[in-house]
């Protein structure tokens, strides 16, 4: 374990080597291969976890890696390091899962991954990830402290910026020492350098209202506009708002329209854009359950038990009752598909259509971060998983990745050696 990768959680490591082996998948490169048989071996073991039976016979758990886009030769491997981390037991009569939990699955992966004894490049492709998934980060601003804390050369620190470029760790903007980093479910390209601009040009008061609204979504997820814009000021909000630092979602009922506000991040950190609709939602909702907690009146039904109710809600896939605000809270998510609602003698009944989007939605509001929820969505059947802009870029073709420099010098050192 080296520098700065104590400062980031096992959840948080865990996430981005999804996310970076999703990346390697789509590029002709046999560089960062821990992340890549750690990324691949969470998914292929939430694959197989979900399955019904206690034991999976092989020719199903070539079909669920085949799925993953993982080749019938490499599973031998992957299985093999499941096995040494005590996650399956492979026979003859095929792969058994030994005590796995689908909410632990981002911390098996951090487990894999440090049990292949990584290199600090490696590390440091995750942290220069984490660095933009906030805001945009200046290359010369990070590649100091890079190099520092993971021993890095200056040959492997160019290695690491031209790399995670061409596989798509990061998005960029820009060029030379001046060149941004980011995440592309954040920031657009072309808003990149104007956040980065307005961040760099907060003056301290700003920044300690900023750091203030921040602390405040970390504990809430969800809060109303109202609420963050008066933290902020007018002016500051106005900034933030434009170069989308924070996202709105409108609930509209009897009282009105209500706007309520989430950090990017909370959602999209790590997921490909081929989800916006399925975050779009997550974020609606949360809106809608935010107001029934924060606004809605007692009398049509106010959220008194977040918790009791939302584990209610995805558990048994409804909640009922004669709360008006059944009726009324819900309308946009119900044209979208994600919840419907009915009426019977027994009161209204909300019913969720798209479980996943409650489960994030459900973090969002009980934790402030449904990050891991949608880091986990990525595992799953690649052919059917994704649509969208994110597909047609990825699969149009396999990139060839140029090698890197200090990767070449180690390979020629050690077919010189006899």
């Amino acid at each position: 374990m080296t520098g700065n990768q104590k400062k980031l959680s096992k959840g948080v490591i865990g996430g981005w080597l999804l996310h970076h082996d999703q990346k390697l998948l789509s590029a002709r490169t046999v560089a960062f291969e821990n992340i890549a048989t750690a990324g691949r071996s969470a998914r292929l073991l939430s694959a197989i976890s979900k399955e019904d039976g206690w034991t999976v016979s092989t020719e199903r758990v070539a079909e669920l890696g085949n799925q993953l886009g993982i080749r019938k030769h490499e599973l031998p491997g992957l299985l093999n390091v499941l096995g040494v981390e005590g996650l399956v037991q492979s026979d003859g009569d095929g792969v058994s899962v030994l005590g796995v939990t689908q909410a632990r699955l981002l911390e098996y992966a951090a487990n894999i991954f440090e049990g292949q004894q990584p290199a600090g490049l490696e590390y440091a492709a995750i942290d220069l990830a984490e660095r933009g998934s906030s805001s945009p980060v200046r290359r010369t601003d990070c590649a100091e402290e890079l190099a520092e804390d993971y021993k890095l050369t200056r040959v492997m620190l160019q290695d690491l910026f031209e790399q995670s470029e061409h596989i798509g760790f990061v998005d960029y903007e820009g060029r030379g020492e001046d060149r941004l980093y980011f995440n592309g479910s954040l920031f657009k390209r072309d808003h990149a350098d104007k956040a980065r601009r307005i961040l760099d040009s907060l003056s301290d008061v700003e920044k300690q209202n900023l750091l203030e609204a921040d602390d405040r979504l970390r504990k809430s997820g969800c809060l109303p506009a109202a609420v963050v814009q008066k933290v902020l000021g007018d002016i500051l909000w106005s900034k933030l708002h434009q170069i989308g630092y924070f996202q709105v979602s409108i609930v509209a009922n009897e009282y009105g329209s209500t706007e309520f506000v989430t950090k990017p991040e909370a959602l999209t950190k790590y997921v490909p854009s081929g989800l916006a609709d399925m975050l779009d939602d997550a974020k609606a909702l949360s809106s809608s359950l935010t107001f029934g907690i924060l606004a809605s009146p007692a009398s049509r039904g106010r959220i008194k038990s977040p918790e009791v109710l939302m584990d209610a809600f995805i558990g048994r896939g409804y909640v009922e009752g004669w709360a008006s605000a059944i009726k009324r809270d819900y309308v946009a998510l119900e044209r979208k598909g994600v919840v419907q609602v009915t009426s019977s003698t027994d009161g209204h009944r909300l019913t969720l259509l798209k479980p996943e989007v409650g489960k994030m939605a459900r973090e969002l509001v009980l934790k402030g971060d449904a990050s891991k929820i949608a880091a986990e969505l990525i595992i799953g059947n690649r052919k059917t998983d994704f649509a969208g802009p994110e597909t047609a870029r990825t699969e149009e073709r396999l990139k060839d990745i140029p090698q890197a420099k200090s990767a070449a010098a180690q390979s020629l050192n050690i077919l010189r050696k006899r």
